[in-house]
């Protein structure tokens, strides 16, 4: 079964099929939300402590499954919530996995950006001008990170938001504009889960 979800969802993400071709189960969904996070950590693994990138892949996980379940619900189409589900996080997980050599290829260049900027913002004190601050740390970096990696970065990002964005709209019977304004706030929705996931790890590690 997991096999032919993955091929459902390597279909959905070169824009054939629609998430209704996903098997039915929510053994599925449980083993997508699991590979979710698990795709999340790996990608973040070199930039963050391992608690830190589970927690950013736990809420990220949990909001797409808060917003698809809001979403679907709103239109009376519940029905549909198990395979819209493993959908969306199949088919990020994929987009994730496809990240990582990039995100592996900028680590160096944004450690030291993340200690550059704990440096600076301890150095300069409450007052400081922000602008002035990042304007000093960007040209005080001795790695940049490679244009390939940024370019594949940002081009699996926007990837990734049309093949969702097209989920969204199969899934919901959603015009092109209301699935694509409602994609925009599914992201604004994930990142509050994630930056909650976040609190709750530093507040345990501290």
């Amino acid at each position: 079964m997991f096999l032919q979800a993955l091929r459902v969802a390597v279909g959905l993400a070169l824009f054939k099929g629609g998430p209704q071709d996903m098997p039915f189960s929510m053994g599925l969904a449980r083993a997508s939300a699991a590979l979710a996070v698990f795709s999340a950590a790996l990608l973040l693994a070199p930039i963050a402590p391992l608690p830190l990138a589970l927690a950013t892949g736990v809420g990220g996980a949990v909001g797409v499954a808060f917003f698809t379940k809001q979403l679907l619900k709103g239109k009376k189409l519940d029905n549909r919530y198990v395979q819209t589900v493993s959908a969306q996080l199949l088919v990020g997980s994929l987009f994730a996995l496809a990240l990582w050599p990039a995100f592996a290829a900028m680590a160096p260049a944004m450690q030291e950006m993340m200690a550059a900027m704990r440096a600076s913002i301890e150095a300069a004190g409450p007052d400081a001008d922000p602008m002035a601050t990042s304007l000093k740390i960007t040209e005080s970096l001795k790695t940049k990170p490679p244009t390939w990696a940024a370019l594949w970065s940002d081009a699996l990002f926007v990837w990734s938001l049309i093949a969702s964005v097209r989920i969204n709209r199969l899934a919901a019977d959603l015009s092109m504009p209301s699935s694509w304004l409602l994609t925009f706030v599914s992201l604004l929705v994930m990142t509050g889960f994630v930056m909650l996931a976040q609190l709750i790890a530093a507040i345990f590690l501290s």
